[in-house]
């Protein structure tokens, strides 16, 4: 908030600073308006100065500078002027400083965007060289259409009639001169329908092998960034957007790959074909080409400018592009809690928005486009008549015939449209860097935790939090927890109880090593957490939340995700346990039920019980002793692994949506991990969750434990907090139950009014 009291300060502030007329009223006005900016709650009587410092360095140093002056007097005000002239030079070097720096980058980004094609380069060079056959037969043209030229004579001469035959009744001339040379008409024609064969031949070639290239570039380089991503810890998540990794995954690497496979190519060809005409017209006429080298410096100049404009403009667009995709995919994702707000106009102004920026950057874009194509070419047309007007003088004068002349033209307009297409390629170029800088960002990224590195051990043992102190990457003015020690023993079953936000769900978080901690250790059956295969440590650790996230697959596609070599027993097992084989046995299809995206078919019970089949299908190492305790009990996979989950089993308010009946059988699951000596850490808010545990951790807002024992201990102490927080929330479930008991009655009047009026009718 803003408050009055800064107006105060500021006046107190600014007659400090501005002792007797050293210092103008605009200054005052300066001070007054920085200081106003600043919340109230900030200003202290012991830290005004460094507020001051940390928000308007600037302004603490000029306003110390006219404390100085204000002293010395005029030669503190003409020693001011001479450290404001100095730091002006400085200023200067700088800026020159920034821009070379800038041209270092642009040219290294240009660098990094091409290694891109290491790999790809034996077929690159194969559909270079194809471009070249090409392009060379291209270049043919405009000299072939002069020879062609030069052999129409007048047709009164008595000279050319002996050098006249007819083909299909069309009378043309016997030879043709090429160089010295003169060559049968019909060899001459059949020859260059030969060599043009060839030249498209060469360009399907070229097209076919670029196009291979660019594919594989592009599946390279999303699956590279896809790797990427899994790689990272929780704070990247934090961070990012998933509607701006989609558009990287999916735009940006659209565009680097057409950028270095597609476009390298057009660049390439408008460098053959710039060069080689430049040659030829040099060929044909010097006196022409000097006048034409007058317009290229003004073209790259333009090119070059337009380019920079391009790149800056580009990369705009594609974080616009992320942006939009990030909304859209949120409001796809939350539709039925818009509707539920009645918000539908809402979300559709607030995409109108996005839309609206992209549309006034991709207008932008266009315009500068407008601007350098429609220049160009009115330069081109303009300079192709000026030496349209010299040709034909020097034509007159005998210096050129029509022939060569028609063939600089077209050598003219060959070489233009190359130092267009040059333009194009460079200002597709730095499309390309501008994407390649969003995905290099990317595919540079270093795994946080390399699941791969550490210790291959068994964790079926006791669990001990030491000392751990902790804060979220992305809020780091909130410590989560200090100096934390929790000792969790193998095989129990131990729930987690607070208050919402005390930091129950990231003790599992660290566990699950979603996080690192700031400081302290997770040991695991005498090990260091940090110091174990993160891979292999989820292979025997598993969790269920209170929002399980399906895949939109069948439910059978859905339970064997983490084990996809499960036999169909195995699955019947998990699901008797996770009480789910009714629900899905009543499906048409069963096992193949499709439900949708995020399980969308299903209730929220039927997703979570579906979610913990999933998790006990994970099997569990026990001890031969075990196994031979738990014999009677149908839990064993053919390979002497009981399924009931992994060694540590995780849920997060996983039964919040169940009703009595299944959490009673999810009771008798978690009964007989007990009994397999498996661990599990249930975080519950409800009585008959909390119920099941033989060991209650309590946590206070602050993130401390403030008890730890068996349930029935807590719940006798009228003092303890399990106790407080139980009472807190009593009402509710009284609430709760009396409008189940009220839902239901209304039900059966419901139901006994439907039959009296049946029985009426009949």
């Amino acid at each position: 908030m803003f408050g009055m009291p800064n107006v105060g300060l500021a006046f107190a502030r600014a007659s400090t600073y501005s002792p007797l007329s050293t210092v103008s009223s605009r200054t005052v006005a300066k001070t007054l308006t920085s200081t106003l900016l600043l919340p109230s709650k900030r200003f202290s009587t012991n830290s005004k100065t460094q507020t001051l410092q940390y928000r308007f360095p600037s302004n603490q140093l000029y306003l110390s500078q006219l404390k100085q002056s204000s002293r010395a007097g005029i030669f503190g005000q003409q020693h001011h002027q001479r450290r404001f002239n100095s730091s002006s030079s400085n200023q200067k070097d700088d800026k020159s400083k920034n821009e070379q720096k800038k041209k270092q980058s642009s040219a290294s980004e240009v660098w990094e965007l091409l290694k891109l094609t290491k790999s790809e380069l034996p077929t690159l060079t194969i559909a270079m060289g194809l471009l070249c056959v090409s392009s060379a037969v291209s270049m043919l043209f405009p000299s072939i259409i002069g020879l062609v030229i030069d052999t129409v004579k007048d047709p009164e001469s008595p000279d050319d009639e002996a050098k006249k035959e007819q083909i299909a009744g069309i009378e043309i001339p016997s030879t043709i001169k090429v160089l010295s040379y003169e060559i049968p008409t019909v060899q001459f024609y059949s020859t260059l329908g030969v060599i043009f064969l060839c030249g498209s031949l060469a360009n399907f070639g070229r097209i076919l092998l670029l196009r291979k290239v660019g594919e594989r570039l592009m599946a390279r380089l999303r699956l590279n960034i896809l790797k990427k991503i899994f790689y990272q810890d929780s704070k990247f998540w934090d961070i990012h957007k998933s509607g701006d990794l989609i558009s990287r995954l999916v735009n940006d690497s659209t565009i680097v790959a057409r950028s270095v496979t597609q476009n390298l190519s057009d660049g390439m060809r408008s460098t053959i074909s710039g060069f080689v005409g430049a040659a030829m017209m040099l060929t044909i006429s010097v006196k022409l080409t000097a006048y034409m080298l007058l317009i290229f410096p003004l073209l790259v100049f333009v090119a070059l400018v337009f380019g920079r404009r391009v790149k800056r403009v580009s990369r705009e667009i594609q974080q616009q592009l992320g942006n939009l995709t990030k909304v859209s995919e949120e409001q796809f994702n939350f539709t039925k809690t818009i509707q539920a707000f009645n918000n539908e106009t809402y979300e559709v102004g607030k995409f109108k928005k996005e839309v609206k920026k992209l549309y006034d950057l991709s207008v932008f874009e266009g315009r500068l486009q407008g601007y350098f194509y429609s220049g160009n070419g009115f330069i081109g047309n303009v300079f192709l008549i000026f030496l349209l007007s010299v040709g034909t003088t020097m034509v007159r004068q005998g210096e050129l015939t029509i022939g060569e002349l028609s063939s600089y033209l077209m050598y003219t307009t060959y070489s233009a449209s190359s130092v267009y297409s040059l333009s194009n390629f460079y200002s597709e170029l730095m499309k390309g860097v501008g994407a390649s800088e969003r995905i290099f960002e990317l595919i540079k990224l270093k795994p946080a935790i390399i699941p791969t590195k550490g210790e291959k051990v068994d964790v079926s043992g006791d669990i001990i939090f030491k000392d751990i102190s902790f804060h979220y990457p992305t809020r780091t003015n909130h410590q989560v927890f200090k100096d934390l020690n929790l000792h969790i023993e193998k095989g129990d079953h131990v729930c987690l109880v607070g208050p919402s936000g005390c930091g129950k769900t990231t003790v599992t978080q660290l566990l699950l090593r979603y996080y690192h901690t700031e400081s302290g250790s997770i040991i695991v059956n005498g090990h260091n957490l940090e110091d174990i295969s993160l891979a292999h440590f989820r292979q025997q650790a598993g969790i269920v939340q209170q929002e399980p996230m399906l895949f939109s697959g069948t439910l059978r596609e859905n339970i064997v995700y983490g084990r996809r070599d499960a036999t169909d027993e195995e699955v019947q097992k998990v699901c008797d346990l996770a009480n789910c084989s009714k629900f899905i046995n009543n499906f048409p299809d069963k096992f193949d039920t499709v439900i949708g995206a995020k399980g969308a078919q299903l209730s929220g019970g039927q997703k979570q019980r579906i979610a913990l089949a999933r998790t006990l299908l994970l099997p569990g190492k026990v001890s031969d002793e075990v196994r031979a305790k738990l014999s009677h009990e149908n839990i064993f996979n053919d390979k002497g692994d009981v399924l009931l989950g992994p060694n540590i089993l995780i849920l997060d308010e996983a039964t919040s949506a169940l009703d009595a009946k299944s959490e009673e059988a999810i009771k008798r699951s978690l009964e007989l991990r007990q009994q397999a000596e498996l661990t599990t850490i249930s975080i519950a808010h409800r009585l008959s969750t909390i119920k099941m545990s033989d060991k209650i951790v309590v946590f206070n807002p602050k993130g401390e434990i403030v008890e730890i024992n068996d349930f029935d201990t807590l719940i006798n102490d009228p003092n303890s907090e399990l106790t407080k927080l139980l009472s807190k929330s009593e009402s509710h479930d009284d609430v709760e139950e009396d409008l189940t008991k009220k839902t239901a009655e209304k039900e059966e009047e419901i139901s006994a009014e439907v039959k009296d009026s049946e029985t009426k009718k009949v």
